[in-house]
């Protein structure tokens, strides 16, 4: 009887290893995708937010400064 449950630990116990195993190895695929994605994702928030800021900067350069004309006081 002991043999027989002793038997049939071995062969149940490393299939439960082997499936926590994988869904370890899940979990950490998935956490790092999930970390690589947010960075991504962040990189291209912080490239439109400068894209703005330099089309922004662009645009008031182009535009004449009213200051030169005389005009601003009169």
């Amino acid at each position: 009887m002991l043999h027989q449950l002793f038997s049939r630990g071995l062969s149940v116990y490393p299939r439960i290893y082997m499936q926590f195993a994988a869904l370890v190895g899940l979990l950490i695929a998935a956490e790092f995708s999930m970390g690589t994605l947010g960075m991504m994702l962040t990189q291209r928030a912080v490239y439109r937010v400068s894209q703005r800021l330099r089309r922004r900067r662009d645009a008031s350069r182009r535009m004449p400064d009213e200051h030169i004309g005389g005009n601003c006081c009169a």
